[in-house]
């Protein structure tokens, strides 16, 4: 009977992650049903083959289908106009075709996703899911369908075979979550937006303070628009039984690069981790730390080809290796900065806030030559005027967020313990606060999601 009733409510998630992606993007919702159907079928064949050599085969084929689709609906497009462009630098041509292909949304978290199952699978590390009503509904399991978190498998698989029940205090704690990931989208990342906007759209106009000044408000930005997203989509899920994996820890105070990667989008970087850096790493093992290096620029190089088909993204992913080498070097790769005396840490923490905000201008850019003007634009004269972007209307509420997020770092999201920890009065006018500001921002400013891009 459980598992009728089990059935039953993956049913219900399954026709709401189908609505939602075709409500979102139409187009595409045959491919994906394609790609669930193909993956669930390619699990069976690899489990159930009894021939290595065939299920080598069948887990080959997967990789390729997976990430097939992948390269051709977000890379062919631009190596194809890159290519033409190199050929017409010598063949004198100045005009070509340029190749449009529209992107599906969340193609890279549910090809991700799928292709760590099978690998999973092959590996013997999670039994192949037989019931197909389970399976499409990890693939369309609606909160996490367009920008993740990047699910494991392994964790998501068995929670779908037990009966979700009404719990008060996951509902709660889902409701707050999700308030607090619509305050920073909507307040936050959506008035940021446009200050930011505006710099890279005159980048040459633009003197070295503003330059300065913008990094980081892009990088909150990003922050704000992403954590956002995954709060409510963790939320959602939350107040539906079903847990997700914690996506962002507190990556805007860390002391190190390497603590960066272990608290921003904490989904991606762990299955690099698992499925990029580690194979790597083993089949170099002979090497020593020439080894490691080689996994991490490839395993970086990955993260950034991952967010999108641009030369900055490559270009973001290669600093992300240059920075991890002393780090390689020194043999701290998995240190750990001290959490005792965090008031130590700060200068270094300050100073990979300013390190990290320079270089995810690569990520806002729009091209290489972008990026490059953005940071010649900063060291001169005009660094010691005062920035023309007005941030006082958004001073506080920025303020607010910044402090919450240093205050609740080390917790789930900002108001996990905030709001049940205080007298009721404070909870609830906390709570009003947000909602307040949140509509007021609402009325004025609609943004989307900046990672439904990728």
């Amino acid at each position: 009977m459980e598992r009728v009733s089990a059935t039953a409510q993956n049913l219900v998630l399954l026709a709401g992650g189908l609505f939602f992606y075709g409500w979102a993007d139409l187009r595409f919702l045959a491919l994906l049903t394609l790609s669930a159907a193909t993956n669930y079928g390619l699990g069976l064949a690899i489990e159930d083959t009894k021939s290595e050599p065939r299920r080598r085969v069948w887990f080959w084929f997967g990789m390729v289908f997976n990430f097939g689709l992948l390269a051709y609906f977000k890379y062919f497009g631009f190596f194809y106009d890159s290519f033409v462009d190199l050929l017409n630098q010598f063949g004198g041509h100045s005009e070509h075709l340029s190749l449009k292909i529209a992107l599906p949304l969340g193609i890279s978290f549910f090809t991700f996703q799928v292709a760590g199952y099978l690998i999973d699978v092959f590996n013997g590390g999670i039994e192949v899911c037989r019931k197909p009503v389970h399976f499409f509904t990890y693939v369309f399991h609606f909160p996490k369908l367009l920008s993740g978190p990047v699910e494991r498998a392994q964790a998501f698989l068995p929670r779908l075979t037990l009966v979700r029940a009404f719990d008060r205090a996951l509902v709660t704690d889902g409701a707050r979550q999700i308030l607090w990931g619509i305050f920073a989208k909507a307040v936050i990342a959506d008035n940021l937006a446009p200050l930011v906007d505006r710099v890279h759209a005159d980048i040459p106009g633009s003197g070295g303070s503003t330059l300065l000044l913008a990094a980081p408000l892009y990088l909150i930005q990003l922050f704000a628009d992403f954590s956002g997203y995954s709060n409510m989509a963790i939320g959602t899920s939350k107040m539906l039984g079903i847990p997700l994996a914690i996506n962002f820890r507190g990556p805007l105070f860390v002391a190190n690069i390497s603590e960066f990667w272990r608290k921003w989008h904490i989904s991606l970087t762990s299955w690099m981790m698992d499925y990029v850096f580690t194979p790597i790493s083993f089949l170099l093992r002979d090497k020593g730390r020439v080894g490691m290096v080689i996994a991490i620029f490839i395993t970086f190089l990955a993260v950034g080809i991952w967010h999108g088909a641009n030369w900055t993204f490559m270009a973001f992913g290669l600093v992300q290796g240059v920075y991890f080498l002393p780090l390689v070097l020194s043999g701290k790769v998995n240190v750990t900065s001290r959490k005792d005396r965090w008031w130590q840490q700060v200068p270094a923490m300050l100073g990979m806030f300013v390190l990290m905000s320079l270089t995810f201008v690569l990520m806002r850019a729009t091209d290489l030559s972008a990026a490059w003007m953005y940071m010649q634009g900063i060291p001169n004269a005009s660094l010691f005027e005062t920035p023309d972007i007005d941030i006082w209307t958004i001073f506080i509420p920025l303020f607010v967020f910044v402090g919450m997020e240093w205050y609740t770092r080390g917790m789930d999201h900002a108001l996990q313990t905030w709001a049940t920890e205080r007298h009721w009065f404070f909870r609830w006018t906390s709570y009003g606060l947000l909602i307040t500001l949140i509509l007021l921002s609402m009325s004025t400013q609609e943004a989307g999601f900046i990672y439904f891009q990728f």
